[in-house]
C-alpha cells in the first residue's frame, strides 16, 4: 500500500494523534495502576505469496520472551514459540476473507499459568476495510479462533476477537519506493469458559501503536508497543509487549526476477 502524501495533513493529523495517545495514556494508567505488570518483547518472521489476483498464503513464526513476575527484563525467560499458516481471499475491495491453522508451544505462558502446554489453533476472519488506500487505511477485524490444548485431557476453548485498526502515512522518501507509517489500533477479546484460561468470559483488551517502514515491495519492518490488560478474578494482568515484524513479500519471485536465477533457456 502506498500513501500519497499531503506534508501539512499528514504534520497536523500527527500531531492531533500523538495529543490523544498521551491522554489516553494517563487516563489508562491512572485508571489500573492497582494491576499486576509485566514486560515482554515479541519477534514475529512473515513471508508473503500471491498464488493469484485473489488468493494468497501467508507463513508466520514468532517467538516471546517474558519477565515474569519477580523480574523487569523483558527477555528473562522464553514464554512461547509459534508457527501459523494463512490462506487468504481477496472477495472485493472491502473484503479479505481468511483462515489459519497454527501450532503454540506455550513454555511459560503468565496468561494460562502452566508450563509446556501445547495448542493448536484454527481460525476464520473477516477484514472490512471501511478507506483502503490513498492517505490512510481504516479497517475492522472480526476472528472466531479455536484454541486447543492438549494435555492429560483436549480442552477446546472458542474465542471471538474484534480489531480496529488505522493505518497512516508519516513520511515518504523521496527516491525509492520506502516510507515510514503509524499504526493505531484496539482489539477486544472475548472467551467460553475453560481450565487453562479462566472463566471469565471478557478476556482482555489490547491497544497497539507502532511505526513502520516499507524498505521496498518486498522488505517491511514493523516495530511496536501492545498495552494488554486482562481482567481476572485473583487479580488484574497487564502486559506492556514491545514487538518487532519482518515482513518478506513475494521474496522468491523478487528474488528470480532481480537475479535471474531459476529461469529457463
Amino acid at each position: 500500500m502506498y500513501f500519497k502524501s499531503n506534508p501539512k495533513r499528514i504534520k497536523y493529523f500527527t500531531l492531533s494523534t500523538i495529543k490523544l495517545l498521551v491522554l489516553f495514556f494517563l487516563t489508562f494508567n491512572t485508571s489500573f495502576s492497582q494491576t499486576d505488570t509485566e514486560n515482554q518483547f515479541s519477534n514475529e518472521f512473515q513471508t508473503n505469496s500471491n498464488l493469484g489476483k485473489k488468493v494468497a498464503i501467508e507463513n508466520d513464526f514468532g517467538q516471546v520472551f517474558t519477565s515474569g513476575t519477580v523480574e523487569s527484563n523483558p527477555f528473562y525467560k522464553n514464554s512461547q514459540l509459534y508457527l501459523r499458516s494463512w490462506l487468504h481471499y481477496y472477495a472485493s475491495e472491502k473484503w479479505k476473507l481468511s483462515g489459519f491453522v497454527a501450532y503454540f508451544f506455550n513454555k511459560d505462558v503468565p496468561e494460562i499459568s502452566q508450563n509446556r502446554l501445547p495448542e493448536i489453533r484454527f481460525a476464520a476472519q473477516g477484514i472490512y476495510y471501511f478507506s483502503k488506500g490513498g492517505d490512510y487505511t481504516l479497517s475492522n477485524r472480526i476472528r472466531v479462533e479455536n484454541r486447543i490444548f492438549i494435555e492429560d485431557t483436549i480442552e477446546v476453548v472458542c474465542r471471538f476477537r474484534d480489531a480496529v485498526k488505522f493505518v497512516f502515512p508519516i513520511s515518504k522518501i523521496k527516491s525509492g519506493n520506502g516510507y515510514t507509517y503509524g499504526i493505531v489500533a484496539d482489539e477486544v477479546f472475548f472467551k467460553t469458559n475453560g481450565n487453562a484460561t479462566g472463566r471469565q468470559f471478557f478476556d482482555r483488551n489490547r491497544f497497539t501503536l507502532g511505526l513502520g517502514y516499507n524498505l521496498s515491495d518486498t522488505v517491511q519492518f514493523e516495530v511496536g508497543y501492545q498495552n494488554e490488560y486482562l481482567p481476572r478474578p485473583s487479580g488484574d494482568q497487564m502486559f506492556h509487549v514491545i514487538s518487532t515484524t519482518i515482513i518478506f513479500n513475494d521474496l522468491i519471485s523478487s528474488i528470480k526476477k532481480q537475479t535471474g536465477i531459476f529461469q529457463k533457456h
